[in-house]
């Protein structure tokens, strides 16, 4: 087109910057950009929207946000371009940040803003602010939407709000796949493994069939209960029935199933016959196998392979040190940590977080710089006391 001596418009340059966005082509949409630029035409709203779902969708927030501040008007599209840019992210308190920032400008969300905002609540399990949107999506009467119907399932689900998942789902104008498998996914990971076999069974939407994400919350689901032989059928019917080739993940919950009732060599069998390299996350699913059932030789190569591939890991050598311990292997216990000091290896710090009106606080193993500091550690100290007295002695591995 420019070869021919003609001049692009703003729908021309709007088309190649989504073209741009969709390879993640940050390079040439900078290029296309300087174009616009020269043309006159940047400051027209399409071609603001577009530029800056370009840059969202490349991951260039901070040119995103520029763009958006010059705009005048600012279209809803750039709004809901950069809260779904930063959510897609896993910047979610900065999806947040600026979803606050649009409702102090004065502008209205949209089916898809709350989408978005619904899915960084998720994220962070921030259910305080999630029940807040829903209400506001009941006001605006956008309940029936599809994708945001789905996204509630998935935010209940994800903050533990179970019934309010499955209530979400029984109610959505459409039980799509995302649904179902939020719904699945939400049982599996909070322990409930025969609630999400259930749902597997009794609640799938007609006309969908299982795909990886499914089998994985199922295999999930059976590896905490311990079911081998339900775990075993599903992982069979998951290639034989349904023509899917599982992933490295779904061999880590077979691995983890295979463990936990103790078959740690068949375990190991297992890993050794994938049709893929293994990685460090499944050789470190069985070394925390080999720790309960305390099988130092297939522990020492589970810790070499992911020596091998993560040679910075500290958590390799700590587990191996406590299966070491557990065996009264003293000998091997010293030279571990001679080896893990030899190369400078320090313990990471654990951190959870927990939401607290609407407030999420941090908190990092050892951190003293909390406002409530000293508040905290009495009542954690009554805490301890209170496992004590119940003869629970679990702490002593964790403080």
């Amino acid at each position: 087109m420019l070869r021919f001596g003609m001049e692009p418009d703003e729908f021309t340059y709007g088309s190649v910057l989504k073209a741009c966005a969709g390879q993640q082509s940050a390079g040439s949409g900078k290029e296309i950009h300087g174009r616009i630029i020269k043309s006159g035409l940047g400051l027209e709203p399409f071609i603001g929207g577009a530029l800056v779902d370009m840059y969202c969708k490349c991951g260039a927030m901070k040119e995103a946000e520029k763009i958006h501040e010059r705009s005048d008007p600012q279209p809803m599209v750039s709004w809901n371009a950069i809260i779904s840019g930063f959510s897609l992210l896993q910047q979610s308190e900065d999806a947040q940040r600026f979803f606050l920032y649009m409702l102090e400008a004065g502008v209205k969300p949209d089916n898809f803003t709350y989408a978005a905002i619904l899915d960084t609540c998720a994220n962070l399990a921030t259910v305080g602010l999630g029940m807040q949107i829903h209400a506001q999506v009941i006001k605006q009467q956008l309940q029936s939407d599809v994708y945001i119907s789905s996204t509630l399932v998935d935010m209940y689900s994800k903050c533990g709000k179970l019934q309010d998942s499955e209530l979400m789902y029984e109610k959505a104008p459409k039980k799509d796949l995302v649904a179902w498998n939020s719904l699945i996914c939400g049982y599996s990971q909070h322990g409930l493994g025969e609630k999400a076999l259930i749902v597997f069974e009794e609640k799938r939407p007609e006309k969908v069939n299982p795909n990886r994400a499914t089998f994985l919350s199922v295999l999930r689901a059976c590896a905490h209960k311990g079911l081998l032989g339900t775990g075993m059928s599903y992982f069979h019917t998951m290639q034989k029935e349904h023509r899917l080739e599982p992933e490295i993940e779904h061999y880590s919950c077979m691995v983890d199933l295979l463990g936990r009732s103790g078959k740690t060599e068949e375990a190991l069998r297992l890993i050794e016959g994938m049709p893929f390299e293994a990685d460090a996350i499944i050789w470190r699913t069985l070394l925390s196998i080999c720790k309960m059932d305390g099988n130092v030789e297939i522990a020492e190569k589970a810790a070499s392979c992911i020596l091998q591939l993560e040679p910075d890991d500290s958590s390799a050598y700590i587990l191996l040190c406590n299966i070491y311990a557990d065996a009264g292997m003293w000998g091997k216990v010293s030279e571990a940590r001679k080896r893990m000091k030899a190369n400078r290896l320090k313990k990471e710090p654990g951190c959870s977080w927990i939401e607290i009106r609407d407030e999420v606080h941090r908190f990092v193993s050892g951190d003293q710089s909390h406002l409530r500091c000293d508040n905290i550690y009495e009542n954690l100290s009554l805490l301890v006391d209170e496992m004590k007295w119940t003869g629970d002695m679990s702490f002593e591995f964790h403080l």
